[in-house]
């Protein structure tokens, strides 16, 4: 993979776990759109503000403007203003969108945008030898109070292995 465009959440939560540079050997480039990061950094109080303003400052992560065609996608009005940034951007530059939302990423297919989540992430991080448990980490996401569905775990888990 070349880049992906980053939604808030999963920024976040890579970003709490001190593994946004895995997320960046997994992806390669991180593309954020200005929105989403406005939404990580806009209170520096919040956890994992300072860890992605910080990623920001050495390159690890890279800002973009918000495409010009940032408006909500027919029949999904409900999405907030990141999840809306981020699949336009990835949309306007063709690459797929990191996001874990149920309503985004049925929203970024919608669009016939390739959506990865996190837990993919980790899959893909596994594969690679660069982590070497999945379900330490998915633990750790959940006491941060990260919510991914009990089928999805149990899916990653078998496919990880564990």
């Amino acid at each position: 993979m070349r880049l992906v465009v980053a939604d808030s959440s999963p920024l976040i939560v890579f970003a709490r776990s001190e593994m946004l540079v895995i997320l960046r050997q997994v992806v390669g480039e991180i593309i954020v759109p200005q929105t989403v990061f406005n939404e990580c950094t806009g209170d520096m109080s919040k956890p994992g503000a300072r860890i992605i303003a910080d990623a920001y400052q050495s390159g690890l992560i890279t800002v973009h403007a918000d495409s010009k065609a940032i408006t909500p996608p027919e029949n999904f009005p409900m999405l907030d203003r990141g999840e809306i940034a981020a699949i336009a951007l990835a949309l306007e530059l063709g690459e797929p969108v990191l996001m874990d939302e149920r309503l985004g990423r049925q929203a970024a297919t919608a669009q016939e945008i390739t959506v990865i989540g996190s837990a993919g992430i980790l899959l893909a991080a596994k594969n690679k030898k660069l982590i070497q448990n999945v379900r330490l980490i998915l633990e750790s996401w959940q006491a941060f109070g990260y919510f991914l569905s009990p089928t999805l775990i149990t899916t990653v888990l078998q496919l990880a292995g564990e």
